[in-house]
């Protein structure tokens, strides 16, 4: 143990005053997932931040140690205790498993693809996303943002790079009006529950896969509501890491943006019942998978509704610390999850970093139990 010598009483008081707002920003945003974004929006919007709030509270009390003001390292001690129920799903502390002999095992993908554009090479001669499903192995892959798989969809890809797409996939699903496609290795089919609202968006899909040996796995694919921010708001948003740039965006955010997160948050709550209703309707013995782009993080209303208490998250169960899906506008979030529940066991569930979407893949590998 050692201190840090003569340091400046003003900057400890600032520091106090720092670890304060941090901690309680920390619990905030932990429990920001237990308020109904009908009635109060900022704790959902500090939900989104909980790893970084606990990073700067984890910084803070090393910081303290160090300097053994004993005090305020317990205050970010006990700030994190009593935050151990919602960093157990945004900061899992779990390993991937191995199948049992016997059992039978698939892999599934869940990414909002963009239309397969490649936001990262543009100028690409190919169509990296159509090259990365093929070459995946998974036997069923679930698609946001896909109209159809017309050349207007698949761009830039060759009549023998879709023709390779199509003989790996032979099943695929999905009505042409909506951007929320299946493609399988085997027979699939839609089961009739989804949800059109918001001006004709679907906003979720269900589906029956036919595995070998007369196994059916119901899939739900998910595309819940956006925050709708122009690339202009966007920009704003990034730039709150300059003091210059923070002051723009507390001006904006008392605007148009604050107007379009509590709009957002709000309609997202009202996907997230009707897609928790659909899970309802659907037997508890049966497998189920609950996949896609939510639009909100782990311990958020939208995670919590829709998870409810029968639902399991296979990212906190095979895996070690917090990730993010969406990786455009320095937006780091985990906005994508895959949740299930039913005769399955979770493998391993790996965000894959392929960069042609603004959103990265889930890729989970399960076992059926029966």
């Amino acid at each position: 143990m050692f201190s840090i010598p003569l340091i400046n009483p003003i900057f400890r008081l600032v520091m106090r005053i720092v670890s304060i707002v941090v901690f309680l920003f920390t619990i905030i945003s932990a429990y920001g997932g237990k308020c109904n974004p009908e009635y109060l929006t900022v704790p959902a919007v500090l939900c989104l931040a909980l790893p970084y709030f606990t990073c700067a509270t984890i910084l803070l009390i090393l910081f303290w140690i160090l300097t053994k003001r004993i005090f305020f390292a317990g205050l970010g001690i006990l700030t994190i205790v009593a935050c151990l129920g919602p960093l157990s799903q945004a900061f899992p502390v779990s390993f991937p498993k191995k199948a049992e002999p016997g059992q039978t095992t698939f892999k599934i993908i869940s990414w909002n693809v963009l239309h397969t554009d490649d936001v990262r090479r543009p100028d690409s001669h190919t169509n990296r996303a159509v090259e990365y499903m093929i070459n995946s192995g998974a036997d069923v892959i679930c698609l946001a943002e896909l109209n159809n798989f017309s050349p207007a969809e698949l761009k830039k890809a060759s009549p023998s790079l879709v023709d390779s797409l199509v003989r790996a996939y032979p099943f695929r699903a999905g009505l042409s009006s909506t951007d929320i496609k299946v493609l399988s290795k085997y027979p699939v089919d839609r089961s009739g529950i989804s949800l059109v609202n918001d001006g004709g968006h679907h906003r979720f899909d269900f589906f029956k896969i036919n595995f070998p040996g007369g196994k059916v796995l119901n899939v739900g694919m998910v595309h819940l509501y956006s925050y709708d921010l122009s690339e202009e708001e966007r920009k704003v948003m990034k730039e709150m890491k300059t003091v210059d740039g923070a002051k723009a965006s507390v001006k904006e955010l008392k605007g148009s943006i604050l107007s379009k997160l509590r709009n957002a948050f709000r309609q997202r709550a009202q996907n997230a019942k009707d897609l928790r209703d659909a899970i309802d309707d659907i037997r508890e013995s049966s497998p189920l998978i609950v996949c896609g782009d939510f639009n909100d993080v782990p311990a958020s209303w939208t995670y919590n509704l829709v998870k409810g208490e029968d639902m399991r998250d296979a990212y906190a169960e095979t895996n070690l610390g917090f990730t993010w899906t969406y990786n455009m506008h320095a937006f780091y979030f985990h906005i994508d999850q895959m949740l299930y529940r039913g005769p399955l066991e979770a493998l391993s569930l790996k965000v894959d970093k392929i960069n042609t979407s603004d959103h990265y893949p889930l890729v989970g590998e399960f076992a059926f139990t029966k």
